[in-house]
């Protein structure tokens, strides 16, 4: 799992567009305490749906028509 930063890194995102992500339940947070502080973590699953998302989202898709395409690239990925 990995903190938002790195997810952000990994995905070619930025930390708003995670957060908007998480924001429309596309993604899924794991809140943990890091010392003093909460820190959110992302699975790799999630990772690999955010960075599907903000592919197509790169190519002009709404953010919806992105995280449909998402899905049924993970789902079905020989046909992508």
């Amino acid at each position: 799992m990995l903190r938002m930063t790195e997810t952000a890194k990994i995905t070619a995102a930025s930390v708003d567009e995670i957060r908007y992500l998480e924001k429309k339940g596309f993604i899924k947070s794991i809140k943990t305490r890091l010392k003093q502080r909460q820190v959110r973590q992302f699975t790799e699953e999630d990772i690999r749906t955010a960075e599907l998302i903000i592919k197509y989202r790169r190519q002009g898709f709404t953010w919806d028509t992105a995280f449909q395409k998402a899905r049924q690239e993970i789902e079905r990925p020989a046909l992508f």
